[in-house]
This record gives C-alpha cells, sequence and structure tokens, in this order.
C-alpha cells in the first residue's frame, strides 16, 4: 500500500485554509456578540423591568430556584450590551426589592402598587419604550420556550414585541411562538410602547436547567437587545 506524504506547498496551502477558516469563525461570533452596538444619534430611552422582587419571588421551584432572580439577572445582561449603542437604560430595580410600603395589606392591592411604581418610574425617565422581563411557570411542566406580549391596542407595542420574539427564536432550541396580544396591567397602563417578555418556563425541567446558567441568559439577553435596538432604526 503507498503512502501518502505531503509536500511543503500543500502543507503551507492547507495552513492557509484552515487561517482562513478561523478567521471566518472568529469574524461571525464577533458580529454576534457585537450586533447591538452600533452607535445612536439620537438619545433613545429604554426601562427595563425585571419582574417581581422583593416580597414578590414570582415563581418558584421546589430546589429554590425564583423568578426574580433570573429575571434580574437577564435585565442586567440586556443593559450591559446596550450600553455601547448610545440608548439610555434604566432598570426599575438594581436589587431584590419591591415598592409597596410597609403596613400595606392584600395580594392585589400590593401588587398594583408595586407595579403603578414601575410604571411611573418609565415616565420619569421619559422612556421610549418599556420592557417587563418574567419567567413563566405551568402546572403541567410540559411548555417550554419563550412568549412576547403586547398590548393589542397598541401598535409600537406590537411592532416592538414582534421585532424581540423574531430574535429570541433564532436562539437553537427555542420554539418558534409569534407575538400575542394581551391585556396585563403593565403594558396596558404604561404611557409608552410597553412588551412583558417571557423568557422560558421554570416549570420545565430541562429549560429550568438553562434558565439558571449564564450562557444561555447571555444568549436570552442577546436576542432581548437586538430587538430593542432594531425597533429604533
Amino acid at each position: 500500500m503507498s503512502k501518502y506524504v505531503g509536500t511543503p506547498g500543500n502543507k503551507k496551502a492547507i495552513l492557509l485554509v484552515l487561517g482562513v477558516m478561523s478567521m471566518l469563525v472568529v469574524s461571525v461570533l464577533w458580529q454576534g456578540s457585537t450586533a447591538v452596538v452600533s452607535h445612536y444619534e439620537k438619545g433613545h430611552v429604554v426601562m427595563l423591568d425585571p419582574g417581581h422582587g422583593g416580597y414578590d419571588p414570582g415563581a418558584t421551584t421546589k430546589q429554590g430556584v425564583y423568578e426574580k432572580s433570573i429575571n434580574l439577572q437577564i435585565a442586567q445582561k440586556v443593559k450591559e450590551m446596550l450600553g455601547p449603542s448610545g440608548i439610555g437604560v434604566f432598570l426599575t430595580r438594581e436589587e431584590d426589592i419591591d415598592y409597596v410600603p410597609e403596613g400595606v395589606k392584600g395580594k392585589t392591592t400590593k401588587k398594583q402598587i408595586d407595579l403603578n411604581r414601575r410604571i411611573e418610574m418609565a415616565k420619569e425617565a421619559n422612556a421610549d419604550i418599556f420592557v417587563s422581563l418574567h419567567v413563566n411557570a405551568t402546572a403541567s411542566g410540559l411548555e417550554s420556550g419563550s412568549e412576547t406580549f403586547y398590548h393589542y391596542q397598541s401598535e409600537a407595542g406590537k411592532r416592538l414585541a414582534e421585532l424581540i420574539q423574531q430574535e429570541v427564536i433564532k436562539i437553537p432550541g427555542m420554539n418558534r411562538r409569534i407575538a400575542k396580544p394581551g391585556d396585563f396591567y403593565i403594558i396596558k397602563n404604561a404611557s409608552m410602547p410597553a412588551v412583558i417578555v417571557e423568557v422560558g418556563y421554570l416549570s420545565s425541567l430541562k429549560e429550568q436547567k438553562k434558565l439558571q446558567q449564564s450562557w444561555y441568559q447571555e444568549q436570552l439577553a442577546r436576542a432581548i437587545a437586538k430587538g430593542i435596538a432594531n425597533f429604533f432604526i
């Protein structure tokens, strides 16, 4: 059996091809990570709302995983990714807090007070859009994937929700849902285009594990940031 022995010329050609391929891979990865940092001349302002917080943990698991923590982690990543774009980004909370005064009783009353304060913060910041981040849960544990909701009377809210959802469904393994209309309190009462992004389901064991991982949170945050940036184009 004859044995192939490569010549120096062949080796150089192979190394050159490998080098070009490596550069292409790095280029694709770099573009993917910086796609949301194009600078915007106009001073757009975004209010990010990490849902729940403080007394209200949101969805929880038997293992002690709290929705409020995941919401905040993803919101902080979205803010970081949008930072270089020139878009002003504010968070309704930077830590585990709520806006319910001591002594207030009643689940509905407490929730309304908390949400009203977050809406007021967006007004005070002169925010152009309001994006509330949440994690879903169901009793069956069968559902998974992201969903983005807009108020059915808001055309601008619909556009924002569609742009975000179009980016989120590009994440490998993500269910390909479309943006949906809703009548939720915070998107109904916000004075600017507002959406709720349900980034996944804590009730899904498979998704629950991913939602706690930084690499997956970064994928979600990048998709949300891209959708927001595209809204201002």
